[in-house]
């Protein structure tokens, strides 16, 4: 598998994280984002995202494919508080 940072990510993935988290009145900076991703011959890999936040340490990763909602994950993850200090 191959870890891309988020840069790296689509730019309408990027900007459903930056709107995510906005909505949550947090800023990326606060978050290290990547992922492992499958490499072109590897059938049935699924995606991991890695979401740690920066200052407390806090790290929950996301199984996905292409299509799968890991962003939904994600906010559900942020209301219930669990990135907080």
């Amino acid at each position: 598998m191959a870890a891309h940072d988020f840069i790296e990510f689509s730019w309408d993935e990027q900007e459903d994280v930056k709107a995510v988290l906005a909505s949550r009145g947090l800023d990326l900076r606060e978050f290290k984002i990547t992922d492992n991703a499958p490499s072109g011959g590897e059938k049935g890999a699924i995606r991991q995202i890695s979401v740690t936040r920066i200052t407390n340490g806090k790290m929950a990763i996301y199984d996905t494919d292409h299509f799968a909602p890991w962003i939904t994950d994600f906010d559900e993850a942020l209301a219930a508080g669990y990135f907080d200090d």
